[in-house]
C-alpha cells in the first residue's frame, strides 16, 4: 500500500522550478511588468479546460487573479504564449514521473518488472491551413481536402496507468521510429533493464527488438501470421527459441546505423516465441526476449492481457482530459496544451491510485468479488477548479485543496463485480453516441 498525498504537496512547492529562462524561447521577453507574468501564463495554460478562449481569459484573468472586472484579450494572451516553450510541460510531467518512480520503486511492479504498454492514436487537429502547414500530412495535392491529424505515441504504465513518455507528431512519422524514440527517452530517466514494453500487431519490427534488446530492456510483440512464419512452422512446441539471420535484406531496413552494424556483427537474433490461446481461432503469436526461466507460457499471457489499458489511457485522455479540443492553430500552442494535459493526466491517475489504495468499503455480499473505483471524471474536475490556488496559494491552503480532492476521491467510487470490470476495461466507446455517460462535462 502507497501513500501518495504528501508526494504530491511536494511536488508543488517545486512549481517554480518550471519558471525559468530556459523555457522562453526569445530573450527580453516577461521582463516588464505586464497583465499577467510568465508563471501566470504557465498556470493559465495547465488550468484550461476546453471553453471558448474568452470565458477561459474571463475566468482566469478576471475571476481567479481577481482583476476586479478587468479584462484580457484572448489575442494578446495567444500572443504571449508564443514566447514560452511547450518544453515546460514536457519537463513538468517527466519530473513529476521520474520523482515519483524514484521515491516509490516497488509501487508498480510484476515480478519486479514495471510493465507498459507502447501505442499510438490519431487526434484531430483544427482544420485550417497554418496548421495543415505546421503538421503536414504528406502529399498535399492528394490530401489537401482531408482533416488535419496528427499522431500520439505513448508508453503507459498498465499496473499504474501512468503516461511515462509520449509524443505528438505528424501523422507521417513511423510508429516503429516513435517506439524506439520512447526507449532511448526511458533509458535516461528509468532503470528499463526492468521495463517491459509490450506491442501490438503494429510494431512487428526486428530493428525494434535488436534496440531494445541492446539496450537490455524487455519486450513483447504479437506478431502478425506472416511475420517469422518459416521459423514458427518448424517449431515442436508452442513455446520456443528461433534464431533470425541478420542478412542484408533486413539490415537495411534499419534506421540506426551503429544498431545496423552491431546486429551485422551479431548475424542472428535468438526471440522467444510462444503461441497462445486468447479465445479467437487461431494461436496469436508472440515474440518476446523474456526467458522461460522468469516467465512462463501462461505469464506471457497474462502479460499481454494486460496490454489492453494503453487503450482505456487513450479513451481518457481523448473525452475526459479532452486532449483533442485546442486552444490555437499554432504548433506550438497545440504542444504547449497537449504537454499540460499530460501533466494534468498523470496527476489525477496518481490522485485515483492513492484514494483506491486507501478505500476501506467491503461488499456487503462476502462471496462476490467487487472491485471499488475512485471517479476519474470527478477528480479531473476538480483538480481544474482548484489548479489556481493549488499553483498560486499558500502551502497551507495548497495541502487542504490537495486533501480535500483526496477525500473526495476516495467517497466518490464506483463498483463493479470482478468478471464486469474486466468487460468495462476492455469496451471500446462508441464514436456515433453523442451522449454517452462517461463523457459528460465534469465543470
Amino acid at each position: 500500500m502507497y501513500s501518495f498525498d504528501r508526494f504530491i504537496k511536494n511536488f508543488f512547492r517545486l512549481f517554480e522550478c518550471f519558471i525559468s529562462k530556459r523555457y522562453i524561447t526569445e530573450d527580453n521577453r516577461f521582463i516588464r511588468d505586464r497583465k499577467m507574468t510568465q508563471k501566470e501564463y504557465t498556470a493559465f495554460i495547465l488550468s484550461q479546460r476546453s471553453c471558448t478562449s474568452y470565458i477561459e481569459t474571463i475566468r482566469f484573468f478576471t475571476m481567479w487573479m481577481k482583476k476586479d472586472f478587468e479584462t484580457i484579450s484572448s489575442q494578446g494572451i495567444g500572443k504571449q504564449r508564443m514566447f514560452i516553450d511547450p518544453k515546460v510541460f514536457i519537463d513538468m510531467y517527466e519530473c513529476f514521473i521520474d520523482e515519483l518512480y524514484n521515491k516509490f520503486p516497488g509501487f508498480s511492479k510484476f515480478k519486479g518488472y514495471i510493465v507498459s504498454a507502447c501505442d499510438g492514436s490519431i487526434v484531430d487537429l483544427p482544420n485550417v491551413t497554418l496548421t495543415r502547414e505546421e503538421f503536414p500530412v504528406g502529399d498535399e495535392n492528394l490530401l489537401k481536402e482531408k482533416r488535419i491529424r496528427a499522431r500520439v505515441s505513448c508508453v503507459l504504465d498498465v499496473h499504474s496507468k501512468h503516461i511515462l513518455t509520449v509524443k505528438i507528431v505528424e501523422t507521417v512519422v513511423n510508429e516503429i521510429d516513435l517506439a524506439i524514440e520512447h526507449l532511448n527517452n526511458l533509458k535516461q530517466r528509468l532503470d528499463i533493464t526492468k521495463l517491459i514494453t509490450i506491442y501490438d500487431r503494429g510494431y512487428p519490427s526486428i530493428e525494434l527488438m535488436a534496440k531494445t534488446i541492446d539496450l537490455n530492456s524487455k519486450f513483447l510483440i504479437r506478431l502478425p501470421k506472416n511475420v517469422f512464419a518459416h521459423q514458427i512452422k518448424q517449431m515442436k512446441t508452442n513455446d520456443e527459441i528461433i534464431q533470425i539471420n541478420m542478412t542484408n535484406n533486413r539490415l537495411k531496413k534499419f534506421d540506426d546505423e551503429n544498431l545496423k552494424e552491431k546486429a551485422r556483427k551479431m548475424g542472428r537474433l535468438e526471440i522467444r516465441i510462444a503461441l497462445i490461446d486468447i479465445g479467437n481461432e487461431e494461436p496469436e503469436i508472440l515474440a518476446t526476449n523474456l526467458t522461460p526461466e522468469e516467465f512462463s507460457t501462461e505469464d506471457l499471457k497474462e502479460l499481454y492481457a494486460k496490454r489492453w489499458t494503453v487503450e482505456t489511457g487513450f479513451d481518457r485522455l481523448k473525452n475526459l482530459i479532452e486532449i483533442e479540443d485546442f486552444s490555437g492553430i499554432r504548433r506550438q500552442i497545440i504542444e504547449q496544451d497537449f504537454y499540460a494535459h499530460i501533466f494534468v493526466y498523470n496527476l489525477a491517475i496518481t490522485i485515483k491510485n492513492h484514494a483506491e489504495n486507501n478505500i476501506t468499503r467491503t461488499p456487503r455480499n462476502k462471496d462476490k468479488k467487487i472491485i471499488y473505483q475512485s471517479n476519474f471524471a470527478k477528480i479531473i474536475g476538480n483538480i481544474y477548479l482548484f489548479f489556481f490556488d493549488i499553483l498560486f496559494g499558500s502551502r497551507t491552503k495548497r495541502e487542504e485543496i490537495i486533501d480535500f480532492i483526496i477525500k473526495e476521491a476516495s467517497k466518490e467510487l464506483t463498483q463493479y463485480e470482478e468478471h464486469q470490470y474486466d468487460e468495462k476495461e476492455r469496451k471500446t466507446p462508441d464514436v456515433n453516441n453523442k451522449h454517452p455517460g462517461n463523457k459528460k462535462k465534469t465543470l
